[in-house]
């Protein structure tokens, strides 16, 4: 009996394309022939912040104030613009994410173009050390690197970190997502549903069929989440399931609902009013 043909190895290391994030919100949203997706993770950011992070920027700003009381106090003395006071006060909500979200990006793009630990900075060195050591360890061989994956039918597209296999089980292949945050989310699991239920792979309206063919043979047990601190990395499986799919598809209703309707008015149909 003759052993199937291996399939190409594919690497591509292209950014996203065909998209275009809104300037006021922030969301990405992707073309494909003309129509318009939003992106996986703006989905879940449109549909309202988790109460835990919304808590957590709540106290970011508590901290701000009470560290920096001075400050604030000597803008309050100088008649400095409430506005201007609002926006410093914002600061304090956004700066750590923000700049957790900069270096998240630094690393990611690091582990894309293969860069190794001296051609980055001092920041990101630490993170990328342990992603390459996560590389010597398992042997992990990545086939897929920072592809769109699209949804039309259900109505969403996004950009996956990559798919690999490892040397014990060639071509059984892995959907993977790199986080380098403080921790790991419920969400990251609807996010890694979204990217492996995808129905194709392709760009400028042209889909790729060997590399679509890589994404419909990853095992549904075969989805993780590989977390990068600058301590070390690990690697937590997080399988598919029929839950986390009617979540993602929750969340993405309801964000596109809200997107529709920013307003009460939108769905108001008469109005009665009343005075004493």
């Amino acid at each position: 009996m003759t052993a199937p043909a291996a399939k190409p190895l594919i690497v591509v290391t292209s950014g996203p394309r065909n998209a275009r994030t809104d300037p006021e919100s922030g969301l990405r949203y992707y073309m494909w022939e003309g129509k318009e997706y939003p992106s996986v993770t703006s989905a879940r950011n449109l549909a309202g912040m988790p109460h835990k992070l919304a808590q957590w920027r709540t106290n970011q700003v508590i901290d701000k104030t009470l560290n920096e009381i001075s400050t604030l106090n000597q803008m309050l003395k100088d008649g400095t613009d409430p506005a201007a006071i609002a926006a410093w006060l914002r600061l304090g909500a956004n700066k750590k994410r923000d700049e957790a979200a900069d270096l998240g990006k630094r690393v990611h793009d690091a582990a894309e173009k293969g860069l190794s630990l001296n051609q980055v900075g001092s920041d990101v060195a630490p993170i990328l050390k342990q992603y390459l050591s996560w590389i010597a360890t398992t042997g992990a061989r990545i086939h897929l690197k920072e592809r769109q994956v699209w949804n039309p039918s259900v109505g969403y597209a996004g950009t996956f970190d990559f798919i690999c296999d490892f040397p014990k089980k060639p071509l059984d292949y892995w959907l993977v997502d790199l986080k380098t945050g403080g921790g790991t989310y419920p969400e990251h699991a609807t996010q890694l549903e979204a990217y492996g239920r995808g129905e194709f792979i392709g760009n400028d309206d042209i889909i790729d069929l060997a590399a679509t063919s890589i994404l419909q043979d990853v095992p549904p047990a075969n989805h993780a989440v590989l977390h990068l601190s600058p301590d070390g990395w690990t690697f937590k499986v997080i399988p598919s399931s029929q839950e986390s799919w009617v979540a993602f598809r929750a969340i993405l209703a309801f964000a596109l609902w809200t997107d529709r309707n920013p307003t009460l008015d939108n769905l108001v149909t008469r109005t009665i009013e009343g005075h004493a």
